[in-house]
């Protein structure tokens, strides 16, 4: 594999290992926040529901003279806190319902500090399922579509002394907007620096690959070796001892002995004073001039 190619899958590799690993750490911190989202709105619709029971059991006790009747007057109130209220979040919402005839039919609906004009959808529709638990006497949380047909988290609770439902939610884009531009930008600097570090461990590691990789080709190529002196023929043409040019190549150094066969040849007189004795000592000679 060319270094370029090496460099690349290297590369590759990390930033496939490193989405692996923020994906999942983001994926654990989103779950805990829709979690942490969750109780909150949770109590907030069962805090509201008690307060606006209690407010309606005094209405019915102290107001049966108003014109329009407690419940009336018990809504009249519940608006007027509102509308002083500004929310929570840049979607978050409150809505209180009821259901006349074959409609989910909205009170109160609280957004962003704007009391907005009420709106109906169909009881038996896709939409609103958040408030058609509510007003089926549910209790939970859920994500689903609100009345908008947008995905939202919500909690329902019922008002059974009004047969109200009421719900408060938050759309589930905004809970994951801040966990999609945390990864967008983790993504971005986890490239960069795994970029940076495969480029500095390639220049790094570079001159040792090169430096094997000559070591191997001089192990493994073919030699231009003189047929009678045994000299080699180096790479500027030039023909060297094998001694020096393999001790030039590599960290090999050599010792000089001699074999039985040519110790006849060079050192007559030695090899016929050890004739019909063992094969010659083949261990270096030591003091021969």
């Amino acid at each position: 594999m060319n270094p370029r190619n090496r460099i690349i899958l290297l590369v590759c590799i990390m930033t496939l290992i490193t989405s692996l690993v923020l994906t999942s750490t983001l994926w654990i911190l989103y779950n805990a926040s829709l979690d942490t989202q969750k109780e909150h709105l949770r109590e907030t619709v069962k805090s509201q529901a008690c307060l606006i029971e209690a407010v309606a059991r005094f209405d019915k006790r102290h107001h049966n003279n108003y014109k329009l009747g407690s419940t009336a007057a018990t809504l009249s109130q519940i608006r007027d806190a509102h509308s002083k209220y500004l929310g929570y979040g840049s979607t978050g919402e409150f809505t209180l319902s009821r259901i006349e005839g074959d409609q989910i039919v909205f009170l109160l609906t609280h957004r962003n500090g704007t009391l907005n004009e009420s709106t109906s959808v169909p009881l038996n529709s896709q939409l609103a399922e958040p408030m058609r638990r509510a007003l089926a006497g549910k209790s939970g949380t859920l994500i689903g579509l609100d009345y908008r047909g947008e995905q939202v988290l919500a909690a329902h609770e019922p008002v059974k002394e009004l047969n109200l439902g009421i719900v408060a939610k938050v759309d589930l884009a905004e809970l994951q907007q801040p966990f999609i531009k945390a990864s967008a930008i983790s993504m971005l600097i986890a490239s960069l620096c795994i970029t940076s570090g495969a480029y500095y461990f390639f220049h790094i590691t570079n001159p040792m690959i090169k430096k094997l990789t000559e070591e191997v080709h001089f192990l493994t190529g073919l030699l231009p070796i003189c047929a009678s002196c045994k000299k080699i023929r180096n790479d500027n043409n030039e023909w060297q001892q094998i001694e020096s040019f393999i001790s030039k190549k590599s960290k090999a150094s050599f010792s000089h002995s001699m074999c039985p066969d040519c110790a006849p040849i060079y050192y007559p007189k030695l090899h016929s004073t050890n004739t019909g004795k063992k094969e010659l000592n083949t261990d270096p000679i030591k003091n021969v001039s």
